[in-house]
């Protein structure tokens, strides 16, 4: 029984993170889907189900033996109470017996020894429950120690939740990291990410017509700030310059490759994977082979350090320690979108298309990132409502609904 329980306890628990895992999957489906993360997904979720698979069959190995000892011993068991009586029988202890007499003390023995055998053959067979019972008991007692670790900790917080830690703003890019090969904001190529002639979409489960119409062309160096009301067709705009879905009429090209150094994109719903903050920084990319200490890593802490995640570094224990939580149940909205401005920035595209990317961030937090984005040579396709970022954009999609749109370039003012 004993190596059983702790082989059930971590089947138990690769088998709830594989199902956390579907759910994750299909809660951020689209968030997924706007990174193109498809196959990295499915790799990770392919990892998870074959470490459950390894873990389950090591766990039959070790059932097995507990089942072949329980079903000899049972079936062996009334053989045994023969075998008892047999050895004073042929040994002719018994033989003044008359033949009668002889029979009733087999059966008397064999009765008290099956008798004694089946107890124990009961006691036995409870084994492989008692091994299950344990497992599951010892997954609801870490449970119940990490509820009463939590509810010791509740009057301690007070106002250093996670929630409430400040961002940082003294995130400046100094000198030294400007020489380090990352982009700046001069000598930037004429070069072109999106071309509509004439697009038309509608609205999803609808035959009603969003944007009628729209011809545009996104250039590098030309940053694009889109607004309108709730239900206009924003996001939808951003689902059909990613593929996500279909235009009704008209023509749509992309132009720039998309991934790290050409297009990418920041869902409105921030999307973060299991594993190390590391793989949170460099998603959607599959492999990681950069040793701690290297270039790599120093870009990663500039650029956490560039968002104002430091604290996030000093939390997590390192960028490659393995954590035991969700992160959507550790970060604050600010620090998600902060995250993910902290992968925008590790990749460095050329375009960058944001959703409401900032919503949940300070102005101050909002302008620092944007002067980033500027610094690395981002041309940057903003969603949003906030009237602050129009200085950040050098022309404004304004959609009206009923399928009308207005283009206009913004004044900025010295």
């Amino acid at each position: 029984m004993g190596p059983i329980i702790p082989t059930l306890v971590q089947q138990e628990k690769l088998e709830g993170d594989f199902r956390f895992k579907h759910m994750q999957v299909r809660v951020n489906a689209e968030s997924a889907a706007f990174y193109r993360a498809g196959r990295v997904e499915q790799m990770r979720t392919d990892r998870i189900l074959q470490e459950l698979l390894r873990t389950q069959g090591r766990l039959v190995t070790r059932e097995l033996r507990l089942y072949i000892g329980v079903n000899i011993f049972n079936y062996l068991g009334s053989i045994v109470s023969y075998l008892a009586i047999a050895i004073p029988i042929f040994a002719g202890r018994y033989d003044g017996l008359a033949p009668a007499d002889l029979i009733e003390l087999v059966s008397k023995n064999a009765f008290v020894s099956i008798y004694l055998i089946n107890c124990f053959s009961r006691l036995i067979d409870l084994s492989t429950t008692v091994s299950e019972l344990a497992g599951y008991t010892h997954r609801i007692g870490e449970l119940q120690e990490a509820i009463g670790r939590l509810s010791a900790s509740r009057g301690r917080r007070g106002a250093s939740t996670l929630e409430d830690l400040p961002p940082s703003h003294e995130s400046g890019l100094d000198s030294e990291e400007e020489e380090e090969g990352e982009m700046d904001g001069q000598g930037q190529s004429d070069h072109t990410a999106f071309i509509l002639e004439r697009v038309s979409f509608t609205a999803p489960w609808s035959e009603e017509l969003l944007v009628k119409n729209l011809t545009l062309k996104i250039t590098s160096g030309q940053s694009l700030l889109i607004i309108g009301n709730t239900g206009t067709g924003k996001t939808t705009l951003l689902r059909v310059l990613n593929g996500l879905r279909e235009i009704t009429q008209g023509s749509l090209r992309m132009a720039t490759c998309f991934g790290p150094r050409g297009i990418l994109f920041l869902p409105q719903k921030p999307y973060f994977t299991d594993g190390t903050l590391r793989e949170q920084v460099i998603y959607p990319l599959k492999e990681i082979y950069p040793l701690s200490g290297s270039a790599d890593d120093k870009r990663i802490l500039h650029f956490l350090e560039a968002t104002g995640l430091g604290p996030l570094l000093k939390r997590t224990g390192g960028l490659d320690e393995r954590v035991g939580w969700n992160w959507y149940d550790v970060l604050s909205p600010g620090e998600m979108q902060q995250l993910t401005f902290a992968r925008l920035f590790y990749h460095q595209p050329e375009f960058a298309v944001l959703d409401e990317a900032t919503s949940a961030l300070t102005e101050e937090t909002e302008a620092e990132l944007y002067h980033i984005c500027t610094h690395l040579g981002m041309t940057v396709v903003s969603v949003g409502h906030r009237s602050s970022l129009e200085k950040y954009h050098d022309s404004v999609l304004h959609l009206l609904g009923d399928g009308k749109w207005e283009l206009s370039a913004v004044q900025h003012h010295t």
